[in-house]
């Protein structure tokens, strides 16, 4: 047995002229819905440089935005308890900043798909200190166009 051939379609050969054209089928565009992702990467006071274990921890997440375009990314950066709050939305903003530049830099993510917010010391209190000294990198729940509706990530 065998398999069907495209066919081809009859057009309207009166106005045109031509009596068809070839049948070429509608891609199913698929869409489905992705789960909320997230990580959170801590630094050391006054720190704001990315080791090589927390972009390990970014991966993932960076991954799932290049295998899907219609995604994107909130990094938000907190600071340590400095007595300016100026010097900590700076800290939190730097640390924020690094975190989506490894995004855009290792994984060419376009840069208007990362939105950055620096909260500074919005958390004073937590306990330890080192609660804060973080960024939070938290890709939404989403709808999203897709050819592969399982979700499975690869590198």
């Amino acid at each position: 047995m065998t398999s069907p051939q495209p066919t081809e379609k009859k057009a309207n050969s009166s106005s045109t002229g031509r009596t068809s054209t070839p049948y070429v089928p509608d891609a199913k565009l698929l869409l489905a819905k992705l789960p909320e992702a997230s990580t959170t990467v801590y630094f050391s006071a006054k720190a704001a440089d990315i080791s090589v274990q927390d972009q390990l921890s970014i991966d993932p997440i960076a991954v799932r935005l290049r295998q899907h375009p219609d995604s994107y990314v909130l990094v938000i950066g907190h600071a340590d308890e400095y007595p300016e709050e100026d010097d900590n939305i700076a800290l939190s903003f730097e640390r924020a900043f690094n975190v989506a530049i490894y995004i855009s830099s290792v994984f060419g993510i376009e840069e208007e798909r990362i939105q950055i917010v620096s909260a500074g010391s919005a958390e004073k209190g937590l306990s330890p200190a080192s609660e804060f000294r973080r960024v939070d990198i938290i890709s939404p729940e989403a709808i999203v166009r897709t050819f592969n509706p399982t979700h499975e990530h690869s590198f």
